[in-house]
């Protein structure tokens, strides 16, 4: 019958794996990162969230972060449209005020035109 590993054993075991494995395979850098994560809950005494939990945290994080920039986006959307809908009011303003001066200008330029000419 194998006796159970220490806490320490099993990290020493992970370590070696990460070692192993090396710096260029796909699993020796996840391990290496791991370690001080899975260090520090084994000396609290708390089982590490398991990888299933891992992903499906890191899953739905990624839905909340695309959810978020798309509403982001179509708050942006309609703000821009909103801006533009207020800057053609504006300059529908601002040409009617610009034709109603001009027209009063020559209006007065012709009445100063007729009283010169009197």
């Amino acid at each position: 019958m194998t006796q159970a590993l220490t806490k320490a054993d099993e990290l020493s075991a992970l370590r070696r794996l990460a070692e192993q494995l090396g710096p260029h395979s796909y699993l020796g850098p996840w391990l290496q990162d791991a370690l001080p994560y899975l260090s520090d809950s084994l000396r609290s005494d708390i089982h590490p969230i398991s990888a299933r939990q891992l992903h499906q945290q890191a899953t739905a994080d990624r839905v909340l972060g695309l959810m978020t920039m798309q509403q982001a986006q179509t708050e942006a959307r309609e703000l821009l449209d909103s801006a533009r809908e207020k800057a053609d009011v504006l300059l529908q303003q601002a040409t009617a005020d610009a034709e109603r001066i001009t027209s009063r200008a020559w209006q007065a330029i012709r009445l100063a035109m007729k009283e010169l000419e009197a």
